[in-house]
């Protein structure tokens, strides 16, 4: 039996927290795995013998305001900067630790960890976080400017109501994610005023708060490699991509730059893909995450040199199979347009949207109503409580309110790896709407698959740091940012995009009032136009592999 100690560790403001330490045989010292975790149930001490079996001591410790240790948890994420450097350095003083310590785990507690790794503390010589943001803005909270609502709802709220006295209270994700307004949301749920989310709320542009969140405003003073990991669709795919080149770029030592790892799979924020078929090759994240992991971990504790393997590995869909880069995208990608074009009636998969290679001409322009009242479902991709991963589309796309724009039949596979964009030029009735791109791969049975989606609130066209109001009526031009993938778009299959409002409950529906989406409680409808001829020229950018 493996000795275990627990105990309260210090902070530097004296507030207390829970900590349990396991060791492996051996008198010691040795080195440690960190593993900060916002998620234990109180007092859970369950031994991890993948560890300790392998003569490396791990310590679990309660973050702040979670399980059995002291405080609130009252600023998600940026208070693990100052704990998670104190115990770096608690541990690193302790007579059993030899000096050499590594982090571990994914979600919050890989967020947990770069928050650690920006001390730039001597003593964390590795640290792998899994599934984690990059620009917190930008995921989970404002994509394109839309507030992320239902994994809000589910996961911050829910969260805050297992570490307070709220036992009686049910957080219904469903039934919140229709409440307006957005702001009293939580206390709608029972939980009264939660000063985060009143704070994301209260911030809903880009701007010096979030800049203390972003990566990039401090990966120069990341010392330690990173092994980072996580999905096509999960939540954090693009903030995990954009991690790994900030680190092999600007981190703050030349081992970290040169060290860095990256793997991305066919997995959403958990492993499921949703219905996508993969094929029968091996893609588990134990083979492809945790062995990697375990090995560059336990090579750069023990200070030996992490296994040769290329800085990135990532799952081609379509494929099916796992390819290796030195960058993302990877070297010799070229960008290809996809121009929408119609007669005029692009609603619905039955419609007459057409995507081509081909600049348009002169052409009708497609129209759609947008009802925040009856929102577009969100039927797959990068949420965590709504239904997530990549699903059969069809449904949907029988919506008067969605323009399906589709490829002919491929003769050969055309294979693409990077971020997607749309440059949609579109009008509409309101001050400020929402326009939404869903990237699919249509099978020779019919079957939709989407591969990719994004969103742009309109008053965030320009700039992410600024709201500008739409003139109703004005052509504008929205570049919808798509986020990162990898497939290849088999022949007979062909390539569809989807233009719609909404995508709800994933993302906040916008009133398209033009007033506080934070505040505002009535709903208007808007007519969209969307533009595609010689002057208007609405494509779909795919970076493909030669």
């Amino acid at each position: 039996m493996n000795r275990i100690l627990t105990g309260m560790v210090p902070m530097r403001d004296g507030c207390r927290l829970f900590t349990s330490i396991h060791f492996p045989e051996g008198q010691g010292p040795f080195p440690v795995i960190l593993v900060r975790n916002l998620y234990r149930a109180k007092g859970n001490l369950a031994a991890r013998q993948d560890v300790t079996e392998r003569g490396i001591a791990l310590v679990e410790q309660d973050v702040r305001g979670s399980g059995l240790s002291e405080g609130r948890w009252e600023n998600p994420w940026i208070q693990e900067a100052d704990d998670g450097e104190d115990c770096l350095t608690w541990i690193a003083s302790q007579p059993w630790c030899n000096g050499r310590i590594a982090m571990r785990g994914g979600s919050y507690l890989g967020a947990s960890q770069w928050f650690a790794a920006k001390s730039g503390n001597d003593y964390l010589v590795a640290f792998s976080p899994g599934i984690a943001p990059c620009n917190y803005h930008e995921s989970p909270k404002y994509q394109g400017g839309a507030f992320i609502l239902q994994q809000n709802i589910g996961w911050a709220l829910g969260t805050w109501k297992r570490n307070g006295p709220y036992d009686n209270t049910t957080v219904d994700t469903e039934s919140l994610s229709n409440h307006l307004p957005l702001l009293d949301i939580d206390e709608t749920a029972g939980l009264g005023e939660v000063p985060f989310w009143r704070k994301w709320l209260a911030h809903p542009c880009y701007d010096d708060y979030w800049r203390e969140f972003d990566l990039a405003s401090f990966a120069d003073r990341i010392k330690a490699p990173a092994f980072v990991w996580s999905g096509w669709f999960d939540i954090y795919t693009q903030g995990a991509l954009d991690s790994f080149m900030l680190m092999r770029n600007s981190a703050g030592s030349e081992e970290a730059r040169f060290l860095t790892r990256c793997v991305i799979g066919p997995w959403a924020h958990s492993e499921p893909a949703g219905e996508i078929p993969l094929g029968d090759g091996e893609f588990s994240r134990r083979k492809f995450v945790e062995e990697p992991e375990n090995a560059f971990l336990e090579a750069r504790l023990k200070g030996t040199v992490p296994p040769p393997v290329a800085p990135l590995v990532y799952f081609m869909l379509g494929k099916n199979e796992w390819r290796t880069a030195e960058s993302w995208p990877p070297p010799g990608v070229a960008e290809r347009n996809f121009y929408l074009h119609s007669a005029g009636a692009a609603n619905t998969r039955f419609g007459d949207g057409v995507l081509s290679m081909l600049p348009p001409e002169q052409e009708l322009p497609d129209c759609f109503v947008s009802d925040p009242r009856h929102p577009v479902p969100t039927t797959g991709g990068h949420g965590i409580c709504v239904p997530n991963g990549s699903h059969d589309q069809s449904g949907v796309e029988e919506r008067s309110d969605v323009l399906v724009y589709t490829s002919e039949t491929l003769s050969a596979p055309l294979t693409i790896a990077g971020r997607i964009f749309v440059h949609l030029h579109a009008s509409s009735t309101a001050p400020d709407t929402d326009f939404t791109a869903k990237l699919v791969d249509v099978y020779p049975d019919g079957r939709a698959f989407n591969i990719a989606n994004g969103i742009l609130r309109a008053r965030y066209r320009n700039s992410m740091e600024k709201a500008e109001l739409l003139h109703p009526g004005e052509v504008c031009e929205f570049k919808i940012d798509l986020w990162s993938i990898a497939n290849c778009f088999l022949p007979g299959h062909r390539i569809r995009l989807e233009i719609a409002g909404s995508d709800f409950p994933e993302f906040s529906r916008n009133n398209q009032t033009g007033g506080s989406i934070a505040e505002d409680s009535e709903l208007r409808i808007a007519r969209q136009t969307v533009y595609h001829d010689k002057t208007h020229l609405s494509r779909l950018i795919l970076p493909v592999i030669p």
